[in-house]
């Protein structure tokens, strides 16, 4: 691959410069180095070969001394060229480079001892190297060259993948484009390598996905022969997302934000998505980029669940009726449906509290507000309004809310004759009803059932025939 060479003058030169600043960035702040040199060439040069020979155009560094930087940058001024030979095979480690006090490493190099000094053995020692190229087609672009790290620790498996990770985020930045000052701001790859040990990426052509980083293999349980398989790549979102992740081809989705996947084991899980545009030889094409968030999403919903409900009986709270009621009227109104909302309040159950206590209270007002949350249908709900009082609202429910009242009556008082002693707890209801010829607002609907239920609370504590 032939890479043409990038004037400091060129804009796209300049683009060039913030990606490596972001990378060294991101391995100064992401792994235990801390010193970074970052370096990109004006071609690709072939691995073990002498005669491949290529300029350094761009550079920048974490860590180094200001005497340092500018032993570099006088070094890049002067055509400073790199060889093949740098990453011959006898060095590799993984898909970078370690040179063991320097050994191997071609005189020509540009070497700056470390400001350290590791003396245990088998540590990182000052003269130690390690490069991690950034790979396109077979051949090398650029690297990453770290040193000091500050456990003192020869490179392991987690320095190397976080490392090569990046330097392949690098390669998507630059392998598709046609040279390197074609590079525009539409691409801000930047912006998700601060992000890329953490991060899922998708580089998207038409219906497929082009590249996908290890990663995004991670997130969805695919390899990533199956990811590239995928045709077209939006099979993993959630049906229910797909029309925002569903474009005419070339054209890069509305994802910005969060959708959900499906992984290759069948679980949802929930992720927080960009897209940014890239220019490509052949046509449109987009970078995808995404982590998962579903535990801050599932912890979420649970806190706000937790928040709507009354934390003695689990129904829902006052709070979520307030918020809940208007649009049930609103959907009353559009469909032209009765809406009935219900009061309840439990008799007698002072007399609970007063004479069995009001541990024994809780228990009674649980087992009664699970017994009339079993009556209801799937499209009711009840709150705890209050003490002893409870809410129902019941969509498409009118006159045959007097059925409702007596089974739930009954229902009450089978389950207080088994379960509660020297009280007969009862339940007395009141109710309003929505209809399109009376049509009221929801503090209204509540008013009016709160007066029959105060009528019929008057009606069951008169004494009856006979009685004194």
């Amino acid at each position: 691959m032939q890479v043409p060479a990038v004037e400091r003058s060129l804009s796209g030169g300049d683009l060039v410069q913030r990606i490596l600043d972001e990378v060294a960035s991101c391995v100064a702040a992401q792994t235990t180095f801390r010193r970074v040199l970052v370096s990109v060439y004006d071609r690709g040069i072939i691995p073990g070969f002498e005669d491949s020979v290529a300029a350094i155009t761009r550079a920048t560094s974490r860590g180094l001394t200001a005497v340092q930087e500018e032993r570099i940058a006088r070094f890049i001024a002067r055509g400073g060229t790199v060889s093949g030979a740098r990453y011959r095979s006898g060095a590799r480690l993984s898909r970078s480079y370690f040179f063991p006090r320097g050994e191997g490493l071609p005189p020509t190099s540009v070497r700056i001892p470390s400001l350290r000094r590791f003396l245990g053995n088998g540590g990182w020692s000052d003269d130690d190297v390690l490069l991690t190229p950034f790979w396109v087609d077979g051949e090398i672009i650029g690297q990453i060259s770290v040193d000091d790290p500050i456990d003192g620790a020869r490179p392991s498996d987690e320095h190397l993948h976080r490392l090569e990770e990046l330097a392949d985020l690098v390669a998507v930045a630059l392998r598709d484009a046609r040279n390197l000052e074609q590079l525009s701001e539409n691409h801000q790859v930047f912006q998700f390598l601060a992000e890329s040990a953490m991060t899922g990426v998708l580089v998207v052509r038409g219906e497929a996905a082009r590249y996908v980083n290890r990663r995004a293999c991670d997130l969805l349980g695919y390899d990533k022969e199956q990811l590239l398989a995928q045709s077209p790549w939006w099979q993993v979102i959630h049906p229910d997302d797909r029309p925002q992740a569903w474009v005419q081809p070339d054209t890069p989705p509305n994802a910005n934000g969060t959708l959900r996947a499906i992984r290759r084991d069948g679980r949802v899980i929930w992720l927080t998505t960009s897209v940014y545009p890239m220019e490509h030889p052949t046509g449109g094409a987009f970078v995808l980029h995404f982590y998962d968030i579903t535990d801050h999403v599932e912890t979420e919903s649970q806190l706000r669940e937790k928040a709507l409900r009354d934390p003695l009986t689990g129904l829902l709270n006052r709070s979520f009726f307030e918020d809940a009621i208007r649009t049930e009227i609103e959907r009353s109104r559009r469909y032209k449906r009765p809406l009935t909302v219900m009061m309840a309040d439990l008799a007698r159950f002072k007399q609970v509290n007063d004479r069995l206590g009001h541990q024994e209270g809780d228990r009674i007002l649980k087992g009664i507000a699970c017994v009339m949350q079993h009556q209801l249908r799937d499209s009711d709900w009840v709150v705890r309004y209050g003490g002893d009082e409870f809410l129902f609202v019941l969509p498409e429910t009118g006159p045959e809310i007097a059925t409702l009242d007596d089974r739930l009556r009954r229902a009450v008082a089978a389950w207080s004759a088994e379960n509660v002693e020297g009280v007969d707890v009862s339940v007395d209801f009141g109710w309003s009803t929505w209809t399109v010829d009376h049509p009221r607002d929801a503090d209204t609907l509540v008013r009016e059932a709160d007066r029959m239920l105060y009528r019929t609370k008057a009606e069951h504590s008169s004494p009856r025939q006979g009685e004194t």
